[in-house]
């Protein structure tokens, strides 16, 4: 083998190699983007935005988009019609619909039948466009649990433990500004009688230790931080 195919031989090994690199980092970098979307929605507390009907806790699929769209703005979702353009899919006696959601670069696929008020499939002859619609919408929420968004509210919970444990520290965190107001408004010499009742006020306690709501902490705090000396 001479010089030059020897060279040859090396650069095209070369091109192969740098290919299969662009590749694993492209796969690296999808994952964490798929991670941190997971890891975002996961932790999202959803407790202020879910609804209960007939004994059952969900997240109305307004809500959903609303969330989804204000943490990720480029998501979009698709409705999966027919070759006919129909909007749900059908198997001659009942149906279903499927729907995709895209965030991040990461597609979520799923389906579902469409359903009563009961949530039992509606019979074919019976189905209307107003069962096909509420079908889809409900259908994005499935898609937004598997991005993690009110997951635990298929098990039953309403929050996840990764979200539960994201609200304490940001409770504790809340907390912590809080302590350090009430120090400052002392060394400004506001009334420690009138910090304590800024306090009572909005929490129902005296002690900011024993507040367990973060948005209450957060309205303690800021009224802590308008707080004057008289």
């Amino acid at each position: 083998m001479d010089l030059e195919e020897e060279n040859r031989m090396l650069r095209n090994r070369l091109e192969a190699a740098n290919e299969e690199n662009a590749v694993l980092f492209r796969n690296i970098e999808d994952a964490a983007k798929d991670n941190n979307v997971f890891k975002t929605l996961n932790e999202y507390d959803v407790t202020e935005h879910i609804k209960k009907k007939n004994d059952i806790i969900y997240l109305p699929w307004s809500k959903a988009w609303l969330i989804i769209k204000t943490l990720f703005p480029s998501a979009r979702f698709m409705i999966h019609k027919t070759k006919d353009g129909c909007i749900y899919h059908t198997d001659g006696k009942t149906a279903w619909v499927e729907v995709s959601l895209t965030i991040n670069g990461w597609t979520e696929t799923e389906s579902l039948a469409v359903m009563d008020f009961r949530n039992k499939s509606i019979p074919i002859e019976s189905i209307t466009s107003a069962d096909a619609e509420k079908s889809i919408k409900r259908c994005l929420v499935k898609c937004a649990a598997l991005h993690g968004l009110g997951l635990s509210l298929w098990t039953g919970e309403e929050l996840s433990s990764a979200a539960r444990k994201k609200k304490e520290s940001d409770l504790d965190d809340v907390k912590q500004d809080i302590l350090g107001a009430v120090s400052e408004k002392l060394d400004a010499k506001v009334p420690k009688e009138e910090i304590y009742k800024a306090i009572n006020s909005i929490a129902g306690v005296k002690n900011p230790n024993a507040i367990r709501d973060v948005a209450v902490a957060k309205k303690v705090l800021e009224k802590i931080r308008k707080l004057e000396v008289k």
